[in-house]
């Protein structure tokens, strides 16, 4: 066998033997590990039935760069951090608390705010 020969078939054997990766199509336990098979949730209360291999939602104190890194109670603070480049998953705020954009408030309904600055006030 000749030396392209059997760099193509190595070439093809360790492609084939990767597994899925983050954004990859996937079901249930498809995922490598420390990612998860992300679904879409559908109307009648079930999940799409493929998805895609993501990483985990963040929890509450774990640092994240946009909401939607955090598990759905929970918001991520970044854009209360001056100059900061991550932020951390924070939970979502009560109905007449001061809020950025409604993602920050449980009812998601940041009513007033400008998107500049923390001066609006969540809805109930």
């Amino acid at each position: 066998m000749s030396a392209r020969l059997l760099l193509g078939a190595a070439a093809a054997a360790l492609l084939s033997s990767c597994s899925v990766g983050v954004g990859q199509g996937c079901s249930d336990a498809e995922c490598p590990q420390g990612l998860v098979c992300s679904r879409t949730p559908l109307g009648d209360g079930g999940f799409a039935p493929q998805g895609v291999c993501d990483y985990p939602l963040r929890a509450d104190g774990d640092p994240c760069l946009a909401a939607s890194q955090c598990e759905p109670s929970l918001t991520c603070s970044n854009h209360f951090e001056p100059g900061g480049h991550y932020g951390t998953c924070v939970p979502r705020l009560a109905a007449g608390e001061a809020c950025f954009a409604n993602r920050d408030c449980q009812s998601n309904r940041c009513i007033g705010a400008s998107g500049q600055a923390l001066d609006g006030t969540c809805g109930g």
